[in-house]
């Protein structure tokens, strides 16, 4: 009996051991990659006995050179200090590219990271010199949460970005008239959060981050799903297809910079694949109209 006289329970709680958010990250982000391997792409044999997508743990431990319970303790986010040898190991098994390398061992601890930076108030007149130093082609400025904190008029136009602080993301995600906006909605929308993913790799404990995608989970089903599947992604150079109600489809190349000195803070600059006057020239003639 305990001293108020209740009876002991048969087992004490233990503390739940903290899980380092970037170490839960990397083992989420193996999993998934190790289900998208096949064995025949590694010269081990299938079968239809199989019941696991794509490889089992021992395989990649094995493969890998590694013994199979350290493996496992590196996907569920217990294993620290793991060795960049061993992380490159481990991403030629799984076949990672460039960009899952680099996510990898930036999780791991292993390549340069810098905590993203708010846009300071001195920053303001340069990005606005920037941004409307590109018209009449689409310019606008995201910080570390996708938030758009400067944008030209072209890109408010096409891209619909309205309100004081508009998030790129729930533009994406949540505006209905996004679909119609994106011609191709569904490959913009995978790859948006593909470099979203790499992007918040140094906010992962982040309050506002974690609100972030808390909401775009809640409230749209494709994000959840996309963001389950832990793909990363280079988004520095890209084509974007975008529709003008009046002008048709209008496709550009889709350039993003990061700002020195402003981890997290990316410039980004649709150039033309057509004559940028005539883009001009409509806008010119629609505001006279107003």
């Amino acid at each position: 009996m305990t001293r108020n006289g209740a009876a002991p329970s048969a087992a004490v709680a233990r503390p739940q051991r903290r899980v380092d958010p970037k170490l839960a990250e990397l083992g989420n982000f193996l999993a998934e990659r190790r289900a998208e391997v096949t064995p025949q792409q590694v010269g081990l044999p299938g079968g239809a006995a199989r019941r696991v997508p794509g490889l089992r743990r021992e395989e990649v431990a094995m493969l890998a050179g590694i013994g199979a319970s350290w493996y496992a303790w590196i996907e569920q986010g217990r294993a620290k200090n793991v060795s960049p040898e061993i992380l490159g190991a481990i991403a030629q098994v799984l076949r990672l590219d460039e960009a899952q390398r680099l996510y990898a061992m930036r999780l791991a601890g292993y390549a340069p990271a810098g905590r993203p930076q708010p846009c300071a108030d001195d920053d303001l007149p340069l990005l606005f010199r920037i941004v409307d130093g590109f018209l009449p082609s689409p310019a606008y400025v995201l910080n570390a949460y996708w938030d758009v904190t400067v944008a030209n008029s072209s890109a408010t136009r096409l891209l619909g970005l309205s309100g004081e602080r508009p998030n790129y993301l729930r533009m994406l995600f949540l505006d209905p008239a996004a679909h119609d906006r994106l011609p191709q909605w569904e490959q913009e929308a995978a790859a948006a959060v593909a470099a979203f993913r790499v992007q918040s790799g140094d906010l992962l404990a982040d309050a506002r981050l974690a609100a972030l995608v808390r909401e775009l989970t809640e409230r749209s089903p494709v994000f959840e799903a996309l963001w389950a599947r832990h793909r990363v992604a280079d988004s520095g150079g890209t084509s974007q297809l975008v529709r003008d109600p009046e002008l048709g489809d209008l496709e550009f190349t889709r350039v993003s910079m990061c700002l020195s000195g402003r981890p997290g803070v990316q410039v980004i600059l649709l150039s033309p694949q057509y004559d940028a006057a005539e883009l001009a020239a409509h806008w010119v003639e629609q505001s006279a109209a107003v």
